[in-house]
């Protein structure tokens, strides 16, 4: 099998995107030549130019570079070699605003308040519109050779009703490393918590590691907890591994920052992982607890509901909706054989749909077909 190089650009920002990125780079290594950006800290244009120069890829694959590098580096890159890119959010024809994520504009962006010329009444110029003009300029300027890959069908849809849609598109969910998120037995004895009590959990990411913040809607789940699990089930347990606000209840447990070497432990100990996020493309989180064995409950919003098998791995409710999610929890925690039902049936799932192998593999064929391309031309 012919050996590809192939450049993966991604950004300094340590989150999902940089995870897939770097996920790439790991196992691409075994059997292709990788370089991985930035290198030590944020690339310059110029310099990330000439160093592509030398290592001459067959294949630019371009992740959440724009938090280091200008957009318009897209339309660039695309002109002077194969190039895919892998957005992770909305930012391509938006922002990281809630509003963004699940717009119904997508297809007339430019009639959506948050990009109006003017403010309204003030007549200031709106910085979201010279944005979104920019990034719809760079997309008219980019290489009609051009691969968009989406880690959800959801952002796909999104992408494809602007006018990303005359580049390819492809699909490719996250993998995740089941080996090293798998069910482990003896995790609540090793973190000294009770074998006998309904855990639940909650975890989120990002540069400082595991929090939670508005998105993520913890809020929410703050009041299905207090409001609903608790008087159902007294000595239910909710451990938040994070370092942002914590609900203030004795039957709350604070995890603080956990690292990836132990995190695995925490979605071991679950009975139910929690996922009650507001806006979301396909969050890691979701597929580690269930490679590890957890039932989950998440929010009906992006890809979410492409990871869980509702009524077979976990349940969805409506993001935002403390009361539904409540009765969520309490159901699936009300019923034991159809929760471990539940936990086994995620593990499956994940080793189905969401392994590294196929992640990899998908990915290879695709700038195989591409480096195929650029050959031809």
């Amino acid at each position: 099998m012919e050996r590809l190089r192939i450049a993966i650009i991604g950004e300094v920002y340590t989150a999902g995107a940089t995870r897939c990125a770097r996920d790439l780079e790991r196992h691409l290594s075994e059997r292709h030549d990788v370089r991985y950006y930035p290198r030590e800290g944020p690339e310059t244009v110029e310099g990330l130019l000439e160093d592509l120069r030398s290592f001459a890829p067959d294949v630019v694959h371009l992740h959440s570079f724009f938090g280091d590098l200008p957009y318009d580096f897209l339309a660039t890159v695309s002109h002077l070699y194969p190039t895919c890119y892998t957005p992770h959010d909305p930012r391509p024809i938006g922002t990281w605003m809630l509003p963004c994520w699940d717009c119904a504009h997508a297809k007339t962006c430019f009639n959506c308040p948050m990009v109006r010329i003017r403010y309204r009444y003030t007549g200031v110029l709106n910085p979201f519109f010279r944005q979104r003009s920019g990034k719809r300029l760079t997309h008219a300027r980019s290489s009609p050779t051009l691969n968009i890959i989406t880690p959800s069908k959801w952002l796909q849809q999104r992408l494809a009703a602007s006018e990303l849609s005359r580049f390819t598109m492809h699909h490719v969910p996250y993998g995740i490393d089941l080996h090293r998120f798998h069910p482990i037995p003896d995790a609540r004895a090793r973190l000294g918590l009770p074998e006998d009590s309904e855990i639940l959990l909650h975890v989120a990411h990002t540069t400082k590691g595991w929090w939670t913040n508005d998105r993520k809607g913890m809020k929410f789940l703050a009041d299905a907890f207090v409001d609903h699990v608790v008087p159902s089930f007294p000595d239910a347990l909710l451990i938040v591994a994070g370092e942002g606000m914590v609900p203030n209840h004795p039957n709350v447990r604070p995890a603080g920052f956990v690292g990836q070497e132990d995190i695995a432990l925490y979605y071991s100990a679950a009975d139910v992982f929690c996922a009650p996020t507001l806006a979301d493309n396909l969050p890691y989180t979701v597929l580690e607890a269930m490679g590890c064995g957890a039932a989950v409950v998440g929010s009906r919003v992006g890809g979410v509901p492409e990871e869980i098998d509702e009524g077979v791995t976990g349940y969805l409710a409506a993001p935002g909706d403390s009361h539904e999610l409540g009765l969520a929890l309490v159901k699936i925690l009300g019923d034991r054989p159809k929760l471990r039902e539940m936990r086994r049936a995620g593990r499956c799932r994940a080793e189905r749909l969401f392994n590294m192998e196929t992640f990899i593999e998908k990915h290879e064929a695709i700038y195989r077909g591409m480096a195929g391309a650029g050959k031809a031309a």
